[in-house]
């Protein structure tokens, strides 16, 4: 593994230090919010240290490569993930009532968080072999992709996990507006949208999932069931006030409160401890982090490494935004980590494949 010297003066340090900066607070915030945990705080952050450390190597390795090749690999990569994720169905760890861990050798991993990359990878290739210059994209075009997209999709949301699902679908969605598509193919995927929706929610959606987008609309529906994550949420970031309660000093969440606060819910504990303000910094350190991803996509003249990049682009605007609006009761609970920030060392590793995705299309921009 070796990366020429070269390549090195064309790393994009801002969204380096952009990002660990995020991941710092990440793990300042971790630890705030499981010290109430029985296990203590420092066990989920040691492994989500060892998570970092795992996510950093390979981050290396994909630097020690030209995204070219990676992509030429990508089917590859797209049928060993699948074949996991068919797996997790078989003999997958059962936890909160999903069905979505692998558990080797004592560790837990959840293959569909490594879908996230892999099928902006895979799509991204697929796209670009078809696309020629300057003529958008047909139905006939996009079929095999389209394929490629929702086998995935519906074995995730066979789990269940909705919200994973929906991260790859609207990502993929979005690279496929970024390469641009006839008229009628937009009006056709516009209306399978549509018509889609009652199949989702007859044959797809648990009872539970459905209950929590109509709770989105009234909470107060089952205050002590499925509204009570969004009653709660609200409750916790509200209580912060405009500066917060100061870190450690939150105490919704040590009084568990709020369910998966480590987790899906870990806006909840930032918010309560650093106010306002706090949560006003966050947002700009994220929205500076996906504006960053968006400038690599302009930047690259190369249209594979430009799709890879809004790709990646895409799957952190989107969890972001969700999760944020998820904790304030302005969207459904989906199961949608806050990338950098939550706990867990799937979606960690998942990022920081991204963000290697983006280093490694940035450093070989002017090198083709």
């Amino acid at each position: 593994m070796h990366i020429d010297k070269r390549r090195l003066y064309h790393l994009d340090w801002y969204l380096i230090l952009n990002g660990l900066t995020l991941l710092a607070i990440g793990m300042m915030n971790l630890v705030s919010a499981t010290r109430s945990i029985d296990s203590g705080p420092y066990n989920l952050l040691l492994k989500q240290m060892v998570a970092l450390c795992v996510g950093v190597a390979i981050l290396f390795l994909i630097l020690s490569y030209d995204y070219r090749l990676i992509a030429s690999y990508s089917r590859h990569f797209y049928w060993g993930t699948l074949f996991f994720v068919v797996f997790v169905l078989i003999i997958g760890t059962i936890a909160g009532g999903a069905k979505r861990w692998l558990t080797i050798a004592g560790i837990a991993f959840q293959p569909s968080e490594l879908m996230k990359p892999v099928m902006v990878l895979m799509l991204a290739n697929m796209l670009f072999q078809r696309k020629k210059e300057n003529e958008p994209l047909n139905m006939k075009d996009i079929l095999v992709p389209l394929l490629y997209i929702f086998v995935p999709c519906i074995l995730i949301l066979k789990q269940p996990d909705l919200g994973t699902a929906v991260v790859i679908l609207l990502s993929c969605f979005c690279m496929l507006w970024f390469v641009g598509l006839t008229k009628p193919t937009y009006f056709f995927l516009g209306f399978v949208g549509v018509s889609s929706v009652p199949v989702l929610w007859t044959f797809l959606m648990k009872p539970y999932q459905k209950m929590r987008i109509l709770s989105l609309v009234n909470p107060e529906l089952d205050p002590a069931g499925y509204g009570y994550h969004s009653i709660q949420a609200k409750i916790a970031v509200g209580s912060g006030g405009l500066f917060g309660k100061g870190y450690l000093n939150g105490t919704q969440h040590k009084l568990h409160f709020i369910p998966e606060h480590h987790t899906d819910f870990i806006f909840t504990v930032f918010g309560e401890e650093w106010g306002f303000i706090g949560s006003i910094v966050l947002f700009l350190l994220f929205i500076s982090f996906i504006y960053r991803c968006l400038k690599i996509s302009q930047s690259t003249a190369e249209p594979l490494g430009s799709t890879i990049s809004f790709g990646i682009a895409s799957i952190i605007f989107i969890q972001f935004t969700v999760n944020i609006l998820m904790a304030i009761n302005l969207a459904p609970v989906v199961g949608i980590p806050l990338p950098f920030i939550s706990y867990g060392g799937s979606s960690l590793i998942s990022s920081l494949i991204g963000v290697a995705l983006l280093l490694n299309v940035n450093m070989r921009r002017y090198m083709f």
